[in-house]
């Protein structure tokens, strides 16, 4: 999606799993909404998964290392 910067999928010991979507900003971020929840919608009915909690977080420090 246009603006996406990236993506993390983790999954937990407790087939828990958590999406991280990183945005070049907040407009990126809100053109992405509509698009987004039909993904997650499709995608969580696919795969037989539920959906929790969808929150927002503005990041506030960046440091990553190879």
């Amino acid at each position: 999606m246009p603006g996406c910067k990236g993506i993390y999928y983790l999954f937990g010991k407790d087939n828990t799993s958590l999406s991280i979507t990183l945005w070049d900003d907040e407009n990126a971020l809100a053109g992405s909404q509509q698009a987004a929840d039909r993904l997650r919608s499709e995608t969580s009915a696919q795969q037989h998964l539920q959906i929790l909690n969808v929150a927002e977080f503005e990041v506030l420090t960046r440091e990553l290392r190879d």
